[in-house]
């Protein structure tokens, strides 16, 4: 027992380490534009950033870093491009902001000491971004899009109350939450109201055969109903322009999806009712 907590407790320091590290690197790179002067500065005789390239790699590489640690926190889901430049704007200035910070601090400090200081600092300012990032999209979820092919709870027709686990193509959004057309692996061949769906672009591990109804009213799933928080993958484009050519009438508008009846209310109304 005590051999086991002594392998767990040495196992989380190595964590512990690796990441120290991790984020330390990673702070050199997004601290670039003040760490590279102040050590060209230390150099006999001092050396300065000069010309248009040298430039671009001091402020360009903390860009890049910051682009692809945003894309990696979330975790390849689709985002507007405001966004993530709004991302990784805040990133760039939490780790500017950290860097000042420590570079005050540690100014009579030699310069190795600064610069594990302001880096750890920008390091560390960029893991609360990047795991905010995180937190933040787990929790609200990416919207899903029309066109898109999603795993959701999706309601059963002779019961719109029960709902099982299938994949759904995405027809349109609203307010309330999503008018989706289920998928299902259940041989539909010789139906008019079902159609074959590739499996190319949404799901290359089953290698089953898939269907998707079409031209059938579009069961409305709510936001929280969906079961991850990024596609699997667009409905391919011949299937797509099918569905979407074959919408009933006034596809845009979502209904509000109404919440269940709490059991006491049942029982209240079975027994008004008599």
């Amino acid at each position: 027992m005590a051999r086991r907590k002594n392998t767990s407790c040495a196992g989380i320091g190595c964590a512990g380490y690796l990441l120290l590290n991790a984020v330390a690197l990673v702070g050199v790179l997004l601290a670039l534009p003040v760490l590279l002067p102040d050590l060209m500065a230390q150099q006999t005789p001092p050396v300065k950033v000069e010309g248009a390239g040298q430039w671009a790699v001091v402020y360009g590489v903390p860009v890049v870093v910051a682009c692809a640690l945003v894309a990696l926190a979330g975790r390849g889901g689709r985002v507007v491009w405001w966004m993530f430049l709004v991302r990784v704007a805040v990133l760039l200035a939490a780790v500017a902001a950290a860097a000042g910070y420590a570079e005050g601090r540690a100014a009579a400090a030699p310069w190795n000491v600064r610069m594990c200081v302001e880096a750890c600092a920008a390091g560390f300012a960029a893991l609360v971004v990047f795991l905010g990032v995180r937190r933040w999209d787990e929790a609200i979820g990416a919207r899903p899009r029309p066109g898109e092919v999603w795993l959701a709870m999706v309601p059963l027709r002779e019961d719109p109350q029960r709902q099982l686990r299938h994949y759904c193509v995405v027809l349109a959004t609203g307010p309330g939450g999503a008018r989706v057309a289920q998928i299902t692996s259940k041989d539909k061949d010789g139906r008019r109201d079902h159609i074959r769906i590739p499996n190319h672009g949404w799901d290359e591990v089953s290698g089953r055969p898939h269907w998707v109804e079409i031209g059938r009213e579009p069961r409305v799933v709510p936001y929280r109903k969906f079961l991850k928080f990024r596609p699997q993958g667009p409905c391919p484009e011949a299937v797509w322009a099918q569905l979407r050519d074959r919408l009933p009438a006034g596809p845009g508008s979502v209904p509000a999806p109404r919440a269940p009846v709490p059991p006491l209310l049942k029982r209240i109304l079975r027994s008004y009712r008599g």
